[in-house]
């Protein structure tokens, strides 16, 4: 698995952390107790555990509101799910909240049919 540190990014806040050849995590914000991040790529056994481990670090942090893109993520598995599971959990667990947005319609679908539309707060 490939890690990256902070990338300086031109205009400052945004910072990318490469999970692993499969996926990018970028974090979009992090102001008072919001954060936000996007993710490209595939979500999956590969990648679903530094993900997780990186976006609890957040809310671990004091973020307590953190909302997740998905509009480049191509492909999720039962252990994305269950990440994203973990992560709303933990959320909850620190009196916060956890959101995705920008859900791409083959993962709506997964969503749909695992019903974790139902759990997950999910953005347009």
């Amino acid at each position: 698995m490939s890690r990256r540190g902070p990338v300086a990014k031109p205009g400052g806040s945004i910072r990318e952390r490469c999970v692993s050849e499969q996926a990018s995590l970028e974090i979009l914000e992090k102001s008072g107790r919001i954060a936000a991040a996007r993710l490209a790529g595939d979500l999956d056994i590969v990648t679903s555990e530094s993900v997780k481990r990186e976006l609890a670090g957040l809310v671990d942090s004091g973020h307590d509101s953190l909302v997740l893109d998905l509009s480049g993520v191509g492909f999720v598995d039962s252990s994305g799910l269950g990440a994203l599971v973990a992560l709303h959990r933990h959320a909850e667990s620190q009196g916060g909240q956890f959101s995705v947005r920008a859900v791409p319609p083959q993962v709506q679908r997964l969503f749909a049919i695992t019903r974790l539309d139902d759990l997950l707060a999910v953005e347009s």
